[in-house]
């Protein structure tokens, strides 16, 4: 038989595992580049921002991340920064939800975000073609 102490020991490492795995893949969901939904892909794209856990990047805009907060049991993070687009410099706080299909809703600009990556994956519209027949 193993002993309470040890049994405890278990739970406790296992525990302590399964909290660092999933706060680990929480914290990532945010961490990428994203454009207006339905947009064009980022090639040529100013509605492009890019969230890194320093910095988010947006056109003409670039802003430091002063405090990163999230949400227990909710994939929501809020970002205080200090953003400035060459000429002056202002504090901005904006919370990131994260949607189905790997959509973000960014507050308290009400604009649905979608990766990049899935924008460049999307076909492209089929040319409307009339029916000869």
């Amino acid at each position: 038989m193993m002993g309470l102490g040890k049994r405890s020991k278990i739970c406790s490492v296992a525990a302590v595992l399964l909290l660092v795995s999933q706060t680990a893949f929480a914290e990532e969901w945010w961490k990428d580049s994203f454009a207006a939904e339905g947009s064009a892909p980022c090639d040529n794209n100013d509605s492009i921002v890019t969230f890194t856990d320093k910095a988010v990047e947006m056109w003409e805009v670039g802003c430091t991340l002063d405090k990163i907060q999230k949400i227990n049991r909710l994939d929501v993070v809020i970002l205080d920064m200090s953003c400035t687009d060459g000429e002056s410099t202002d504090k901005r706080r904006e919370l990131l939800l994260k949607l189905e299909d790997n959509k973000v809703l960014r507050y308290p600009q009400h604009e649905v975000l979608q990766r990049c990556s899935e924008l460049r994956a999307q076909p492209s519209p089929a040319p409307n073609v009339e029916n000869p027949h």
